[in-house]
């Protein structure tokens, strides 16, 4: 028995190495690749970076509330090319919750030419009693040296026109509500002289655990000059964020076809891309952009912007959207890919001149080597690079600070919160103090990113405020000392 044992090992140590002959000493070396379960996948469909666009909630502070909470924050490592121009600047992305995945995904950072004379305050997940929330980031005034925070506005009951405008030239605006003297006044809505080239995003209000702050209004660009999106990314369930993890960032959003399959979650103050035709999506509150402003109180400025420039060369613009929503809910096959893989799959077995229509995003090489763009692309040094990197770990830094200055208590005029179906997690009760007494301001550290300012782009050549919107205020109080004193007369 002992020796037909040593034969047996000795064949099978005779037949490894032949295998290992034939296959070779560097195959054996190298394992197979790793199963594509188990790798960050690239999404094609998802939210909008909030700092990249945002539609404006303008009822209450339902939210967004989970019971998971959210991973740490990931090191981005971004591609050498960047959009020409000292107007762009990097913001670094954050998790969102999906319900596609029943768990969160990355919204990658983006490239962004901020609003002139404006500042980004990003937002971020809050520790509630009964889970995270997430806080909506907002723009402020450059040069702001304190956010003031104000008791819950009343509600707004012009949200939309009660007649057609005067001119085919004229957008509406809602009405809004002022704090001043201690009290609420009351800017009614008014019909905007609309500008080519411009997004006028009006004043509202953001829900914060420390009460609500004014974002005013101000002039925005179009989303085509807005910057560079990348992609969402989807990690496996079990990953967790180690010490030193980066992940490297490479395919980038067509902005055009974002805006053919643009959706609004207006609780949630995001936009939405990619296939949520099916009608499951808008019962969670993702609405065809057409749709957000009749179903809940949301203003959404791209659209009305879009459809201003759409009517002047087509009165049937909207029902031409509609028409076109309709065709991609009723046939799936119009409908852009859900993943990165898979469009690029289905890119092979079409032909050229089709898939311009479903090449949702591509590899940000390939956009910044094309020639014909208009959007031109500039090669960084490795200088560049170095101060981009810290550019995003600015924004993390001002988030936490952000979470933090605003989470020393919790006011009792939160509203009721929207709770998603999720996996239950322990989530230890926090006690907040709800003795606040308003308005209150908090001083906070200048932001990361800033509105750009040069002669091609000075406060000169940009379209006047409109009246009782106005940007110049330094009061803090929400409105111009001018009008101030007009509206408390």
């Amino acid at each position: 028995m002992k020796n037909k044992l040593l034969i047996s090992l000795a064949m099978a140590a005779v037949s490894l190495s032949l295998t290992y002959q034939i296959r070779g000493a560097d195959d054996m070396d190298s394992p197979p690749p790793i199963p594509a379960q188990e790798q960050p996948e690239v999404l094609t469909k998802g939210p909008v970076h909030e700092a990249f666009a945002s539609p404006v909630n303008l009822k209450d502070s339902e939210g967004v509330v989970v019971k998971v909470q959210p991973p740490d924050n990931i090191q981005e490592v971004l591609p050498p090319d960047k959009p020409s121009g000292e107007q762009f600047t990097w913001v670094s992305g954050y998790w969102s919750w999906d319900t596609d995945h029943n768990g969160f995904i990355w919204i990658s950072g983006c490239w962004r030419a901020a609003p002139p004379k404006m500042s980004w305050v990003p937002g971020y997940w809050a520790r509630m009693d009964i889970g995270w929330k997430w806080v909506a980031g907002f723009w402020f005034q450059t040069g702001t040296r304190e956010i003031e925070y104000v008791k819950v506005p009343p509600a707004i009951l012009d949200i939309e026109p009660a007649g057609l405008p005067p001119s085919n030239d004229l957008i509406w605006v809602p009405g809004c509500w002022y704090w001043s003297n201690g009290q609420y006044v009351l800017r009614p809505g008014y019909w905007l002289q609309e500008q080519p080239g411009w997004i006028w995003i009006p004043s509202h209000y953001v829900w914060t655990p420390h009460g609500y702050v004014f974002s005013e209004g101000h002039w925005d660009y179009p989303l085509e000059r807005r910057g560079v999106l990348f992609a969402p990314v989807c990690f496996p369930r079990d990953f967790h964020v180690r010490p030193g993890f980066s992940f490297s960032l490479g395919i980038v959003v067509d902005i055009g076809l974002l805006k053919v399959n643009l959706f609004t979650c207006p609780r949630y103050s995001h936009y939405y891309f990619g296939d949520y035709y099916d009608d499951i999506y808008m019962r969670v509150g993702i609405y065809p952009r057409f749709e957000g402003g009749r179903r809940y109180a949301c203003y959404d400025p791209v659209f009305e912007h879009d459809k201003w420039r759409g009517k002047l060369q087509n009165p049937r613009w909207e029902e031409n959207e509609r028409r076109d929503y309709e065709l991609r809910r009723d046939n799936k096959e119009l409908r852009p890919s859900v993943t990165y893989h898979e469009q690029e799959s289905r890119m092979s077995k079409i032909q050229e001149p089709q898939r311009k229509n479903f090449q949702v995003a591509q590899p940000m090489s390939t956009v910044a080597a094309d020639k014909t763009a208009t959007q031109k692309y500039e090669h960084m040094d490795s200088d560049v690079q170095k101060k981009t990197s810290k550019q995003g770990s600015d924004i993390q830094q001002y988030r936490e600070e952000r979470k933090h200055w605003e989470s020393n208590s919790q006011p009792e005029h939160a509203v009721q919160e929207h709770v998603e179906h999720v996996e239950q997690a322990n989530v230890p009760n926090e006690k907040h103090n709800s003795d606040v007494t308003y308005p209150e301001r908090v001083k906070v550290p200048a932001s990361p990113v800033v509105g750009w300012q040069s002669p091609g782009n000075s406060a000169e050549s940009l379209p006047a405020s409109p009246a009782g919107e106005h940007g110049d205020r330094n009061d803090g109080r929400g409105m111009s000392r001018d009008e101030d004193r007009h509206r408390t007369k």
